[in-house]
């Protein structure tokens, strides 16, 4: 993320570029409108299923990426695996279905719930965009 210097009144800071996201689910209706409505406000999105996301992330060199979650949490949890193993590895904020204990349930995880309001939306991604992993040195990925 390349960001210009920060507004003295506001405390922002102004992105050269606009945050990628990458949109991996099986329902096509959330992801349609919501990649609409993130695409409005400023994003770079793009969607894909969940048997390309990995794919899809290498190839936007996403920022953040909205998972979300189905039955499996096993699959879940290998890919969110998966994608923190990546060497730029995205932010991952997972999308949940569920109740407040679904929401609550991912230790260590950002969640969000489904068609919450696109507002706080947005803030869970710029969030998740600030805590965005460090990319891996020549080192690291040596021993990969």
């Amino acid at each position: 993320m390349t960001a210009g210097p920060a507004d003295a009144e506001t405390g922002k800071v102004h992105r050269l570029q606009p945050l990628r996201v990458v949109l991996s689910g099986r329902d096509r209706r959330f992801l349609r409108v919501t990649s609409f409505l993130l695409a409005i406000r400023g994003y770079d999105v793009e969607d894909t299923s969940p048997r390309k996301t990995l794919e899809a992330v290498e190839r936007h060199r996403a920022d953040v990426v909205l998972l979300e979650t189905d039955a499996s949490r096993t699959i879940a949890a290998r890919k969110i695996a998966a994608l923190q193993a990546l060497a730029n590895a995205p932010s991952v904020l997972l999308v949940v279905d569920g109740d407040d204990d679904e929401e609550q349930g991912w230790q260590g995880l950002p969640a969000v719930k489904k068609w919450t309001p696109i507002d706080t939306l947005v803030e869970q991604i710029e969030a998740a965009a600030r805590n965005r992993p460090a990319p891996l040195s020549e080192i690291e990925r040596a021993y990969r």
